[in-house]
């Protein structure tokens, strides 16, 4: 199901010339794993980060510390500020798509396993969404696959919508 998705994000933002970037931190490339296992991808999706440590995110994303020590990695607000730093990458016209969360097995930063924040931003448009989910205390593998999924769904979403 998600190459079947992730075949129709590529095949939209190619129609569109909308190119592709990613942050991910509790899906650990998976994302990135779907886009790159269909073939010409590269026309459409220039890179992710995995950024799965504060540190990485502070380093390639410009994230702040305050901001990380203030409300966690998984936090509207360490999002926003992965979001942004995806737009200062980005050419002239490309969806950013960042996602933390806690995968589990156990709770983190207080924050119970299966909570996910997704967001999305356009670097040539107003979009700049951030979305949480709460999936509850599932398998880690499972949350993962569902964030994938949703992520797919939202950056569908959006890119359908452009003229």
């Amino acid at each position: 199901m998600r190459s079947d998705l992730a075949k129709k994000v590529i095949s939209e933002c190619r129609l569109k010339n909308i190119k592709l970037l990613a942050a991910e931190s509790c899906t650990g490339g998976l994302l990135s794993a779907n886009l790159t296992s269909i073939s010409g991808c590269s026309d459409v999706f220039l890179h992710s980060i995995v950024c799965y440590s504060n540190q990485s995110k502070v380093e390639f994303l410009n994230v702040n510390k305050s901001t990380l020590n203030t409300w966690g990695a998984v936090s509207k607000q360490t999002v926003e500020e992965m979001l942004i730093g995806l737009k200062n990458q980005s050419p002239i016209k490309s969806f950013g798509i960042a996602i933390s969360g806690v995968a589990g097995p156990q709770d983190s930063e207080n924050k119970p396993v299966g909570k996910v924040l997704i967001g999305i931003i356009g670097s040539f448009c107003d979009l700049f969404l951030i979305r949480e989910f709460n999936f509850g205390n599932l398998e880690r593998t499972k949350i993962q696959k569902k964030t994938v999924n949703e992520a797919f769904l939202l950056c569908l979403h959006y890119a359908k919508l452009i003229k």
